[in-house]
């Protein structure tokens, strides 16, 4: 059983806040998997899920354990963000992971350094000595404290209101009382201190760093457990906002209405009729499931044209593509392999062979019906990732195929494998002849030919995602390929063929599952992912009722209990 890394917490939660090891102060939280998924349509409140896809009952799913998540730098920062109205300069916190393509997996399954510890102690103090000491920010967030000595009343208020935000969740009298008494002693020479000392301690605890969920017995189903109103309002916030709940979800969970999927629906609906966070929300998602952030690792080379902004030109480029299918236009995300719309700078448009809208400008464009460009797999930023240095690499552009957009399995490679034959010995070569000379090795063969195969239909594109005809040698560049049995010519009809293909929405609704519940999917619920990918597709696969039908699932709002 996982449990979280507790030592050394901030000398001032240890002593000042009296805790234990215990999030609860009854039991120490176990951590392991959490549940999310499933399901589509309307709600039946409680037993189930009633979509497009058929009636599904708690019959059709084992949720797994709840897991505790710690939050991500981006979670970090937009909590405190919202918890003081201020936006504050970045600071240095323990390091995101990203196992399983998604940081929040990562926060769910990695220890806190000693070092983070130190890191997130001296971001707390500096966060809080710097809300404090303006009069505006002091006075919107303690408007009772005068200049007198420490009001204990006036403190005990301010706990139990910048508690509930931080924590969110009502806090205990007993906290109540320990942080009251620690703003009361640190506040008799300067009053304003002890609001400040109360924040700070805050922001070091367990209860602001991590997402808590512990639940509470499910009476409809006593074998399982349910996310508490406040823990949903939590889970639904951090999924759709990547933010702590505003108001209106703390007042839902008060009032107890997350407690039913038709109460959880209303609430999602209302944060995702917000455009800008919903679409950061979309953006994240895609950015760290396509892989956009390891662009910042290509090194394109200036003397090419190729401007060091020119990554950050390519993750835009697939922002916009998302965005747009998944929420502007409401429209069918398999689009996103076939679409020709797209939006380009300056440099990206030198790298497509288009007409440069003005500099510092983007402009939208229709790539040409006869070109080779349509869809995803043929934007810069997916051509340009998984590359050797200085050459395409079919086997990584394959791999990235089967694995991440057709959720497929490679088994790891074996031990000993011969090098690949990066410089020609003899009369000049394509990457395809060596490609396909290495897979005749039997050592190889066995998993090469799931990635090769759809790689080598890439090959019109070099590792910058230049279009070319040829290769430097001079020797013509053959683009045909096979996806399973199925053959094609070149990325935009291998786009084409993901379009058509199932494995792909269903690997899209498990991705945005690992991404709902910050854990990898596990056994027993596969019929809640076979449930929502039919709710998907009866949708007309739009991204919107697919998040509808995640949230108000019973695979979200219910998960097992760990054995004690």
């Amino acid at each position: 059983m996982k449990r979280i890394k507790r030592a050394p917490w901030a000398l001032s939660v240890v002593l000042c806040l009296g805790c234990t090891g215990n999030l609860d102060g009854a039991g120490t939280p176990q951590l392991g998997a959490s549940g999310a998924a499933a399901g589509g349509g309307a709600a039946t409140g409680g037993a189930g899920m009633v979509g497009s896809g058929g009636a599904m009952s708690f019959a059709a799913l084992s949720p797994a354990p709840a897991v505790m998540a710690r939050l991500t730098q981006a979670q970090y920062r937009n909590v405190v963000r919202d918890l003081f109205g201020v936006t504050f300069t970045e600071r240095e916190l323990e390091l995101d992971t990203r196992p399983y393509n998604f940081s929040v997996i990562g926060a769910s399954e990695s220890h806190v350094s000693e070092r983070g510890v130190s890191l997130y102690q001296v971001s707390a103090h500096d966060i809080a000595s710097h809300a404090f000491s303006e009069p505006a920010v002091r006075a919107r967030l303690v408007p009772c404290l005068g200049t007198a000595l420490p009001d204990s009343a006036c403190l005990g208020k301010f706990v139990a209101d910048f508690g509930l935000r931080a924590f969110r969740r009502p806090l205990k009298d007993a906290e109540v009382q320990r942080y009251v008494a620690l703003g009361v002693a640190t506040g008799m020479g300067e009053p304003w201190l002890g609001p400040q000392e109360i924040a700070s301690a805050m922001l070091q605890s367990p209860h602001f760093l991590y997402r808590v969920e512990l639940g509470e017995t499910a009476p409809e189903h006593p074998t399982w457990s349910r996310y508490t109103a406040y823990e949903m309002a939590s889970r639904l916030s951090f999924l759709l906002r990547n933010s702590l709940p505003d108001g209106a979800l703390l007042d839902a969970a008060a009032s107890n209405r997350l407690s039913t999927a038709e109460g959880v629906r209303s609430e999602a609906e209302r944060l995702l009729a917000d455009a800008a966070p919903t679409h950061t929300m979309v953006d994240q998602l895609f950015r760290e499931y396509l892989d956009i952030p390891l662009l910042a690792a290509v090194n394109f080379p200036a003397d090419a044209g190729m401007p060091g902004s020119l990554a950050v030109s390519l993750g835009n480029e697939v922002s916009s593509l998302v965005n747009r299918i998944a929420l502007d236009d409401r429209g069918d995300m398999r689009t996103l392999f076939t679409s020709r719309n797209t939006v380009v700078d300056a440099p990206l448009a030198a790298l497509y062979g288009l007409a440069a809208p003005a500099a510092g400008t983007s402009a939208a464009v229709e790539l040409p019906i006869d070109g080779p460009r349509a869809g995803l797999l043929t934007t810069g930023a997916m051509l340009a990732l998984h590359n050797r240095l200085n050459r395409t690499a079919p086997t990584l552009r394959g791999s990235f195929v089967r694995q991440r957009l057709l959720c497929g399995t490679v088994p790891p490679p074996p031990d000993n494998i011969p090098p690949f034959p990066e410089v020609d010995m003899g009369a000049p070569t394509t990457v395809r002849a060596k490609v396909e000379a290495h897979a005749t090795n039997p050592t190889c063969n066995a998993c090469h030919r799931l990635m090769d195969p759809i790689g080598l239909g890439l090959e019109e594109f070099d590792q910058y995602g230049r279009f070319r005809t040829e290769y430097e040698n001079g020797l013509p560049v053959d683009n045909t390929g096979d996806l399973d049995g199925a053959p094609f010519k070149g990325a935009r009809q291998l786009g084409e063929l993901l379009a058509k293909d199932e494995r792909v929405s269903a690997c899209l609704v498990k991705q945005m599952y690992r991404y709902a519940s910050a854990r990898l999917d596990d056994g027993g619920e596969e019929g809640l992912l076979a449930e929502l990918s039919s709710s998907f597709a009866a949708s007309g696969y739009q991204f919107q009722p697919l998040m509808l039908a995640l949230v108000q699932s019973d695979g979200f709002r219910y998960f097992k209990p760990e054995a004690p």
